[in-house]
């Protein structure tokens, strides 16, 4: 069980670090001037997306759920948690979209977004660990 546990805060730490990336590189995407740079940097995005930020949200998801179905855990506070969780998955898909975004269109300025991504995701975060640690309900 504690293999677990530690299987499941590993993938998240990494699934949260690269949510807040993820949209840095976005925004840097968008601002390069040559078309060479502009496809290097969309390479990396889609590697960090593709081969990092996607398989360590899916085990972050499969061990969270594993570990509450074997240790038994229920409460108001698990639907909280996994409220925000759900949050969290929505900006892992709209990070997928603003990068289909600067793929489709590179002259769109997506900044903003990015930012306000970064935003979300770093009040998420945080809220998610408060929720975890004190179970509030």
């Amino acid at each position: 069980m504690l293999w677990l546990l530690l299987l499941h805060i590993s993938a998240v730490v990494c699934w949260c670090g690269s949510l807040l990336y993820l949209p840095a590189l976005i925004a840097g995407t968008a601002s390069q001037q040559t078309d060479i740079e502009r496809e290097r940097q969309q390479s990396l995005m889609l590697m960090v997306y593709r081969l990092f930020s996607t398989p360590a949200a899916l085990i972050a998801i499969a061990s969270g759920t594993a570990l509450f179905i074997t240790g038994g855990i229920t409460g108001l506070w698990l639907i909280l948690k996994l409220s925000l969780v759900s949050t969290l998955v929505f900006c892992h898909a709209l990070s997928g979209w603003m990068m289909l975004l600067t793929q489709k269109m590179p002259d769109k300025n997506v900044t903003l977004s990015c930012v306000l991504l970064i935003i979300v995701v770093a009040i998420l975060i945080p809220s998610i660990v408060w929720v975890v640690l004190t179970k509030p309900l």
